[in-house]
């Protein structure tokens, strides 16, 4: 029955132009015109894809992409230097032929890789956790708009 009591007495405030509140009535905010310079622009949802996956193998970890076909491997040697900061070749995984670079991303978060002209990159901790055993594979993503040229790295 209050609600009911609320609107009659907000209706009559209003025929007889009266201002005021009623006790829990939210008074309405007037709103401001939007600014002619604003503009509405469409972001991705997501600035990186999964596109592969790590794992280990014996002589190092296996990198696989669905963007190329063959398999590539950065070898246990390398592992450690990489993780330190240096840079390691990325090889082939059937002829182990040099084909790309591997070292830490800037921030030190995650592990870039660089096949061609497509720029890999997978977060530090699936990394690890691939080294320490508690997961199988990791994700590798690439970035929607990030390509670069192998002299890159």
């Amino acid at each position: 029955m209050y609600p009911l009591f609320s609107q009659l007495i907000s209706g009559l405030r209003s025929f007889f132009r009266l201002s005021g509140n009623l006790p829990g009535e939210v008074a309405k905010v007037p709103q401001e015109p939007a600014l002619p310079n604003w503009k509405t622009e469409t972001i991705p949802a997501e600035s990186f894809v999964k596109v592969g996956r790590i794992a280990m193998c014996g002589e190092g970890m296996e990198i696989h992409s669905d963007l190329d076909d063959r398999g590539f491997i950065l070898l246990n040697e390398d592992i450690d230097a990489v993780l330190d900061g240096d840079k390691r070749d990325i090889r082939l995984l059937e002829l182990m032929d040099k084909v790309g670079f591997a070292r830490l991303s800037t921030s030190g978060r995650a592990l870039n890789i660089a096949i061609g002209s497509v720029y890999y990159t997978v977060p530090l901790r699936s990394v690890l956790a691939v080294l320490d055993g508690r997961n199988r594979k990791g994700a590798v993503f690439v970035g929607l708009e990030i390509q670069c040229d192998p002299g890159f790295f």
